[in-house]
């Protein structure tokens, strides 16, 4: 079978992209399975300029391709942005296609090598991007569409509600984001799988990284992540500032990811960018927990990343997605206000037994539930039926 994958970007990049295409790695090394990716030149989704050099190469036994950016993300994008937010179901078409036109990646040689493509099924991942709102439509028939969404405005455009009605199947990350979207638009009816993603074992943590980025001090919690309003870092680093004044600090909190917003550091907030997978691996492994604050989550990798490291997670109580992978690991807590917050915290940093008890939780029911193997036998026996 020839499938093709298609992403924004490729490459030292995180979120949904990363994850389908670790997945599109791990088909193509299946025999019969005959697979490409194509994705733009691009790293950053905050400008889409293109990085890497346009042109084909083999990824062991996965094809990539990699399309030049005619146009990033635009100032036009920023008012229809607010136009948007504000009300999606009063915006036109014709103003929804000049919101993905402008939000970008527009790259008109991605459109042409896919729609040109003699793949039997053609998978996009994430819908918010120009590449899945208007490349899909041009091989609809044979379309699979992976939405990675959580409950935003944009989610509710009713080009996004025409993509996903008009597609093959449609790929899901947890029963929650499948149950969100079923109740926003009428696709219930179309074939579909919640398949969430593979997990990566983390390596042997022979560095001494916090040492060298100056965090053996004293113990650390770590959010790991877009640093950006969208995924609740300003309201995790103001929670952290009042426990801070209410009952003092022991720990020290470190957020790793690249950041579109300023975060003032001091000695117990720390903010760690261009870091690699050993360096993300290794804090990880070093932490005491994780904590991830954001209310919009598909499947949250991270929470796995976590359980592999051996430690246990906080989440924001309001994300139906992380919440249910907590509740049903028992791998972690959750917190709907600041004081629920305080005292999850409180436990966690005070309670060795407890977050050994979290973690090993947690890990096993991502050993058990998300396996690549499991991952890939399910993907696959989705398509042969789709076909």
């Amino acid at each position: 079978m020839k499938i093709d994958f298609v992403v924004p970007r490729y490459g030292p990049v995180g979120g949904a992209e990363n994850a389908v295409s670790a997945l599109a790695r791990r088909v193509a090394e299946r025999p019969g399975w005959e697979v490409n990716l194509h994705a733009t030149c691009a790293h950053s989704s905050n400008t889409w300029a293109n990085v890497d050099k346009a042109g084909s190469e083999k990824v062991k036994a996965l094809s990539v391709h990699r399309h030049p950016v005619d146009s990033g993300r635009t100032e036009e994008w920023s008012v229809l942005d607010r136009r948007v937010q504000a009300g999606p179901s009063s915006i036109d078409t014709a103003t929804q296609d000049l919101f993905f036109h402008h939000q970008g990646p527009v790259s008109t040689a991605l459109a042409r090598a896919v729609s040109a493509s003699h793949a039997d099924l053609v998978v996009f991942a994430p819908y918010l991007f120009w590449p899945t709102i208007a490349v899909a439509p041009m091989v609809l028939e044979k379309a699979v569409i992976v939405p990675a969404a959580h409950d935003e405005p944009f989610l509710r455009l009713s080009r996004v509600g025409e993509v996903l009605r008009g597609s093959r199947g449609l790929i899901y990350g947890s029963r929650a984001e499948q149950t969100m979207l079923h109740a926003i638009h009428p696709i219930a009816h179309l074939p579909s799988i919640v398949l969430g993603w593979g997990i990566e074992q983390p390596p042997a943590d022979t560095s001494d990284i916090k040492t060298q980025l100056g965090l053996a001090d004293k113990p650390y919690v770590i959010c790991v992540g877009r640093i950006e309003h969208a995924k609740g870092i300003l309201g995790l680093v103001d929670f952290w500032r009042n426990r801070r004044a209410r009952v003092g600090s022991g720990h020290r909190l470190v957020l790793l990811g690249e950041p579109s917003i300023s975060i003032e550091e001091d000695e117990d907030i720390v903010v760690v960018t261009g870091a690699d997978d050993d360096v993300k691996w290794s804090l990880l492994q070093n932490a005491d927990f994780l904590i991830n604050p954001s209310a919009m989550e598909s499947f949250s990798l991270v929470l796995f990343e976590a359980w592999a490291a051996g430690i246990p997670v906080l989440v924001n109580g309001y994300c139906a997605t992380t919440r249910e992978h907590v509740d049903e690991a028992r791998g972690g807590l959750w917190y709907r206000s600041y004081l629920e917050f305080e005292v999850a915290v409180e436990r966690l940093v005070s309670d060795r037994d407890l977050r050994l008890r979290l973690a090993a939780n947690g890990q096993t029911f991502a050993e058990q539930s998300y396996g690549w193997r499991d991952i890939v036998d399910r993907f696959t026996s989705f398509c042969e039926q789709l076909v």
